[in-house]
């Protein structure tokens, strides 16, 4: 279970920090004012001049992106901030996991040999963040290779 979200801010500060705290919003049910109401939606964005939210940019079930105005929402139900691992929505959370993996895959790049611990702080918060059944062989094998160093360096 995710950590429950209590407004468009909250929303917005997590989708902005998303690097530093992982996870993804997903609602229950978004309805719009005409009726249409869309389950597990993945909030991806939300945009806002000045104080004023104006959008917001959500992937469905199907992996469907759609934007919307605020004043076209009826109701965001049950927002809450999860780990990408956890979401219901399966198109967003392939897309997801997919994003980290190829974003892991060029920390390792861009690290090799001189892995730091700012380097395996936020490697192991991706591995968290999507599960370590969704590594690829390619990344497992990074991972225990740099696990082994650094239990010899410890």
């Amino acid at each position: 279970m995710g950590i429950p979200m209590n407004g468009l801010r909250d929303m917005k500060a997590i989708l902005a920090n998303e690097r530093k705290v992982g996870g993804a919003v997903e609602a229950a049910l978004l309805r719009l004012r005409s009726g249409e109401e869309y389950r597990n939606v993945c909030i991806v964005h939300i945009d806002q001049l000045g104080a004023q939210y104006y959008s917001v940019g959500f992937v469905t079930e199907q992996g469907e992106r759609l934007i919307v105005n605020v004043h076209d929402i009826s109701v965001i139900s049950a927002p809450e901030h999860k780990k990408i691992r956890e979401l219901n929505n399966v198109a967003y959370k392939r897309e997801a996991i997919n994003n980290k993996r190829r974003y892991l895959k060029r920390l390792f790049e861009i690290y090799e040999g001189s892995y730091t611990v700012h380097f395996w702080r936020e490697a192991k918060m991706i591995i968290d963040d999507i599960g370590v059944e969704a590594l690829s062989p390619e990344l497992s094998l990074l991972v225990s290779n740099v696990q082994g160093q650094t239990a010899r360096t410890a």
